[in-house]
């Protein structure tokens, strides 16, 4: 998913951004107990991926809003609808991630549309409210931006649901969900070797293997 890609990478590493860290999703097809390998559906060959003694594992799991509680970790996908924000997809989070990702800041691949993860601070099953730190502005309305790794503004967005979007709980998870057939969100670095290694994936619901990101990984220091 759409928000899941452009979180990965600051929730798996710390120490670079995420635009250093390529990220592309792909079909399991085996797995010895270190090493996956994998097949992605662009490239339709197979790629063995090193897993790291530090690898987060996660899972996603279907959502349904209403569950969504003040407290909890959240991020979502906002397109305007008139003058409110409507969710496009909505991620529970888990609370070990809470403060990565936080802010409010354009989508990448589609400026027009907003990407907002913090602490839910209303939800009444048809509109949930987030607040999160910013670096852009002040307290208030005007902050936005990725959060800073201190201080910064705090802000608040509210947002609608929509019925038809996307609502999934990402959950941790260990190597036993790493089955044949399943569908990866991979985020990977090169090894001192050469060889891939990833500091952390998501096993999704949806299938296929769309390449997300296929900008070289970097071998790690």
């Amino acid at each position: 998913m759409v928000l899941l890609a452009a979180l990965a990478s600051v929730f798996v590493a710390q120490a670079a951004s995420a635009q250093d860290i390529p990220r592309f999703k792909a079909r399991i097809l085996s797995f010895d107990g270190k090493v996956l390998t994998v097949t992605s559906g662009t490239a339709g060959k197979s790629i063995p991926v090193v897993l790291m003694p530090s690898t987060r594992l996660m899972y996603e799991e279907k959502l349904d809003p209403a569950a969504v509680k003040p407290g909890d970790y959240l991020g979502a996908t906002l397109a305007r609808d008139g003058r409110t924000w409507t969710a496009k997809e909505i991620h529970l989070l888990p609370q070990a991630l809470a403060g990565g990702g936080e802010g409010l800041y354009p989508l990448p691949s589609a400026p027009e549309q907003r990407i907002v993860t913090g602490t839910v601070s209303a939800s009444d099953g048809k509109s949930i409210a987030i607040a999160f730190r910013g670096s852009v502005g002040s307290d208030g309305a005007t902050c936005t931006g990725r959060a800073p790794r201190q201080g910064g503004c705090k802000g608040e967005i509210s947002f609608a649901l929509d019925a038809k979007a996307p609502s999934v709980a990402i959950k941790p998870g260990d190597k036993s969900i790493l089955a044949v057939g399943k569908v990866a969100a991979i985020s990977v670095v090169a090894g001192p070797d050469g060889r891939l290694m990833t500091p952390g994936l998501t096993i999704e619901n949806e299938t296929g293997g769309e390449v997300l990101d296929a900008a070289p990984a970097k071998p790690q220091k």
